[in-house]
């Protein structure tokens, strides 16, 4: 870059031009969430065995469908957990996948080839969903004296499902707490039997009355007609008139004659959705990540009035989740901040630059964020939170460029410069120093913008931000604001007196100082008089940080600043749905008498509506345990009503568990504190599991404990006897199938209403399958019957033919890459670090470790796992991110020494990040080794402006420690000023309070703050050292080639006077 736009202004205004309309448009068209969009790794498998215990399920069904899986090579977890009925497998991929869906196809399709699963399973059903947040969560419930009727509910729910699917940027719908509706059957067992019939046999009757497929085609020369046979079972009328044969007296017998039909839902319900006290049914809709949440939002919102008007007095629809609200709220916020931090920074420059350059300066922070924009959003970003975190984190970096340029052009505009000249002196000057340290700083941000994985999809924002804004900045700082301050800066007439000292004026030219300037001299005559000694001061604190450090406290994932949370209730495995919901409304009613609870709505039997990205459930089907979404007036409530919650709701419930749980940032997991005993046999892992779980209930701020091996299942066990089976003309597996259609019924066949399949079961009244002794009562129709005295059949009790009595059975098995464990989980208090109760942990276990045997192991799961994904991922690429980084400063300066002055600066500034944390009691979080990436670039930046302006010096070069001090005290404005800048705009983030941001802004804000003492002390020092020992070789980047930049005679001497 050998020239300036400083004589081309039209093309200046060109370029102003296309940067606004650009900005404009992408902040006006660019999709707004409130998280990012990370593509979905996750494939879960639901699958369901009705009536087989978990031993079953797990040989039949999870392991078979487990070996296929594995037989995806970008597979990279699977974790399953198998209960009685219900196999739940969870899968994810690898994290190079960029594109999930055809790996999920070919997932079904591998499932597919599993042909020998048993009858009665139904066929897998994928989900690739379940891991984005819902955007609106609507309820409609029910608000009547009369009790609930899902019909109606269901009815409109189903329509409001359908209105949802169908607005614009509807990506899908989710119905929750909707029980299944039938056409129910129901028997008097005695009065089956008395006809010689099984459920069984009646369904397969049922089955074969109802004709609705086609008989085939019959054609001629001139006509083709589909042949079709009448009685389709189409309504309840025509399935009451199914014949099922003749009595003994030859009359024909009709289904309606022997059973009760009736349109219904299932009973017992295996789902229920309770909304502020009432039942309801929920309808959860996720918005496309390439719309805009505010105006989806808004759609959502007008198609809710519009079904109002046709809603009849009994329901209720509203709208219980808006992530509308958080977006703006987030969004919002975090735009707030960012221009207090720009008016600061516009502040600080007003002091130091005065009104004129202060403008020039600050007028890029709007033009390089409308850039920036526009680089973002043809790199297909959307602005959400991080995204805009990213602008902030810019913001300090952004103006750096404009500050130097602007300073030095009002720098050589008071020695007498003509302004031309001046333009075109510091852009050939500083064009190479300000491109390597923009260089340096996009390659510290790069490994975040090649991390694979949803960490990598979730934190790309930041340095996709941060990367755009300093390409925009030194290229508008170049071409407009160049140009802009040579002609707006004032300067001294050419003309005049240059052997007269320029007069200073504070608001036009920026405030001198003199007295600070003297001492700050001074000191610097200390320091180059002293300089190894100088530098070894200057490393004393970053040194002490990287101590600090190793007391710092690591809470990697911290909780959300969200004014929610989630209340879950495990009652023991073998309650009914009942039981859980009279347990979840006791509990409802005990956290509604806390002031500052605004809602709580509970599901039970199916995971709940998704209202934050990290919570996960895999409670489909389980109607022991209910989860409750509470939403309170404000956040700050979370720090009063939490801990009081953790500590008293046990006690209010104590046959069951209760979690408390705030919301966390980062991956998904299960809880903070995860340890997983492997291995094949199930009674030793739940044996070391009890002793691991003990240890881990007695590490410190541990509320409560959880295993997956916690118990067992109560099981009625019929020991049939062989021969007393056979001399009913059954079999072992008869029997087996006759108690399966008497206790959970079987569905014969479906009614088609419009798009719907309404399933018909036939099944035995619910007052004769209630307890054991009902199952011993239960009739078995054999094919050798008894007939009564008045002729007509009799059954055969079970207990005829077998022992009927209550055993056990080991309720959940949990896998892990194929393998079983034992996991043990332990949940913290409220907003405690989980490295607190995980080092006590590893430090236990280290003292009094388990004597296993072989085969069996423990692993760590949970926040520490994640944890050190995290890192690994994040820090793959570093390695050649800093051989890049070397080689661009030793282009810089054409200098090893040099190169090697800033690199210890940097490491410097690191700790000088560490150090801040310490003192002000901050964790170490995920997002603050980000903001220490930032720091790094930040301090490269002011190493390459001292070094390159001293570089640029002959006496420097030669080891002068006068010109040092003048060299530094050249810059040492541009330094404090972009120091200032960047202290200021991240003040905001940090004043703003909450948990994810404010150690993310400290380290920065006293890292960049302390490391003027590596600036000023340590390079300058490291630089006279190297220099006394050899000097500098020339460059050649001034006017006239010499190395220096040349100025109006006599204005060196004034400079230094």
């Amino acid at each position: 870059m050998r020239g300036s736009l400083y004589n081309h202004p039209r093309l200046v205004w060109l370029i102003l031009l296309v940067i606004v309309i650009a900005g404009f448009n992408a902040y006006t068209h660019m999709p707004r969430l409130e998280d990012p969009h990370m593509q979905s790794r996750v494939v879960q498998v639901t699958t369901f065995y009705p009536g087989a215990d978990t031993e079953r399920v797990e040989a039949e069904v999870t392991e078979k469908l487990e070996r296929k899986i594995f037989e995806i090579p970008e597979v990279k977890e699977v974790k399953s957990v198998t209960r009685a009925g219900i196999s739940f497998i969870s899968i994810e991929l690898e994290d190079r996948v960029e594109d999930a869906k055809p790996i999920t196809q070919r997932l079904k399709d591998k499932v597919a080839e599993v042909t020998d699963l048993p009858a009665g399973v139904t066929a897998p059903d994928f989900s690739d969903t379940r891991i984005y947040a819902h955007s609106a969560i609507l309820a409609l419930t029910w608000h009547s004296d009369t009790p609930v009727n899902y019909a109606i509910l269901g009815r409109h729910a189903r329509e409001i499902e359908r209105k949802l699917r169908n607005l614009e940027g509807t990506d899908f719908v989710d119905v929750l707490g909707l029980p299944n509706e039938e056409i129910r059957v129901s028997f008097d067992p005695k009065a089956l039997a008395a006809h010689g019939l099984t459920v069984a046999q009646v369904a397969a009757r049922v089955a074969g009355s109802d004709a609705k497929g086609a008989a085939g085609i019959v054609s001629s020369d001139t006509n083709r007609m589909v042949v079709q046979v009448s009685g389709a079972i189409d309504n309840i009328a025509r399935l009451a008139r199914v014949s099922l044969g003749q009595d003994e007296k030859g009359a024909a017998v009709r289904l309606g004659d022997i059973a009760r039909i009736e349109r219904t839902f299932e009973n017992p319900a295996s789902t229920v959705a309770i909304n502020e006290g009432s039942y309801g049914v929920v309808v959860a809709a996720r918005m496309f990540e390439d719309s805009r949440i505010d105006r989806w939002s808004d759609a959502v919102g007008r198609m809710m009035a519009e079904s109002e008007e046709t809603l009849p007095a009994s329901i209720k629809l509203e709208r219980i989740f808006d992530q509308r609200l958080y977006a703006d709220d987030r969004l919002n916020g975090l735009m707030a901040n960012l221009a207090e931090g720009a008016f600061v920074v516009l502040a600080v420059l007003l002091v130091s630059l005065g009104w004129r350059a202060s403008l020039v300066s600050a007028s890029i922070l709007p033009l390089t964020l409308l850039a920036a924009l526009a680089i973002v959003n043809i790199m297909g970003l959307r602005i959400e939170q991080v995204l805009v975190t990213g602008m902030i984190v810019a913001l300090g970096i952004m103006v750096d460029n404009a500050i130097v340029i602007t300073d030095e052009i009002q720098h050589l505009r008071l020695m007498g410069v003509r302004r031309s000249t001046a333009v075109g002196i510091t852009v050939r000057k500083l064009w190479l120093p300000l491109a390597g340290s923009t260089a340096t700083t996009i390659i510290a941000f790069m490994p975040l913008i090649l991390m694979p994985g949803n960490a990598g999809d979730f934190l790309v924002g930041i340095p996709a931000a941060v990367i755009a804004s300093l390409i925009a900045s030194y290229v508008i700082g170049f071409t407009i604001i160049s140009a802009v301050a040579g002609r707006v800066v004032e300067g001294r007439d050419p003309n005049a007196d240059m052997s007269a000292k320029p007069e200073r004026v504070w608001w036009r030219d920026g405030v001198e100082g003199r007295w600070l300037s003297s001492r700050f001299e001074k000191s610097l005559r200390w320091s180059v008089k002293r300089p190894i000694l100088s530098a070894s001061l200057a490393m004393l604190i970053p040194m002490l940080g990287f101590v600090a450090a190793t007391q710092v406290e690591s809470q990697f994932f911290p909780i959300s600043d969200r004014n929610q949370f989630r209340l879950q209730l495990q009652m023991p495995g073998q309650v009914s749905i009942e039981e859980t919901e009279a347990a979840a409304r006791k509990l409802d009613a005990f956290v509604r008498q806390y002031e500052g609870v605004e809602s709580l709505h509970w599901y039970i039997g199916v995971r709940p509506g998704k209202f934050y990205y990290s919570v996960i459930a895999s409670n489909d089907g389980v109607v022991s345990i209910a989860e409750a979404m509470v939403t309170l007036d404000d956040y700050d409530r979370l720090a009063e009503i939490m801990p009081r919650l953790q500590r008293e709701a046990p006690a209010l419930l104590p046959e069951a568990v209760v979690q408390v749980r705030e919301l966390e940032t980062g991956p998904p997991i299960q809880a903070p504190i995860e340890v997983r005993v492997i291995g094949p046999d199930l009674a030793v892992l739940q044996e070391y599991g009890d002793k691991v779980r003990e240890i881990v209930s007695r590490l410190p701020k541990v509320t409560h404990t959880s295993a997956t091996l916690k118990g067992s299942l109560p099981l009625v066990e019929i020991d049939a006897r062989e021969d007393d089976v056979l001399v009913a003309g059954l079999t072992l597996s008869d029997v087996e199938s006759q108690m399966a259609a008497l206790t959970g019924g079987v569905i014969a066949t479906h009614i088609i209403e419009e798009t719907q399949q309404v399933p018909v079961r036939l099944i035995v009244d619910r007052g004769a399958r209630t307890d054991i002794n009902s199952v011993a009562d239960m009739g078995l129709i054999g094919t050798m019957p008894q007939n009564t005295a008045d002729g007509f059949r009799e059954d055969l009790p079970v207990s005829a033919v077998a022992n009927v009595r209550l055993n056990s059975k080991v309720g959940v098995i949990a896998h892990h890459d194929g393998e079983r464990i034992n996991e043990i989980q332990g949940f913290l208090e409220f907003n405690t670090i989980p490295d607190i109760a995980f080092n006590a942990l590893k430090e236990e276990l280290t003292a009094h470790p388990l004597q296993m045997p072989p085969g069996y192991r423990l692993e760590f799961g949970g926040e520490s796992e994640e944890r050190g994904e995290a890192l690994g991922q994040l820090f793959a690429t570093v390695g050649l991110l800093v051989i890049l980084m070397v080689l661009t400063i030793v282009l810089t300066f054409n200098s090893f020494r040099l190169a090697l002055v800033t690199f210890l600066a940097a490491v410097q500034a690191a700790g000088l990040g560490f150090f801040s944390l310490w003192f002000f009691g901050y964790p170490l979080t995920f997002v603050v080794i980000i903001g220490l990436m930032g720091l790094v670039g930040l301090a490269i930046n002011a190493a390459i402006v001292i070094l390159s302006e001293l570089r640029n010096m002959p006496a420097a070069r030669d080891g002068d420690g006068e010109a040092v001090v003048h060299g530094v005290m050249k810059t040492g404005r541009h330094i404090i000023s972009t120091t200032l800048t960047t202290v200021g705009g991240f003040m905001p983030l940090i004043l703003d309070g909450g948990a994810f941001w404010p150690p993310f802004a400290v380290a920065i804000v006293g890292g960049t703050f302390l490391s003027m003492i590596v600036s000023f002390y340590f390079a300058p020092a490291a630089f006279l050292v190297l220099a006394r020992m050899r000097p500098y070789a020339a460059i050649s980047i001034g006017n006239d080639g010499s190395g220096h930049t040349p100025v109006p005679e006599g204005a060196e001497a004034e400079a230094k006077s």
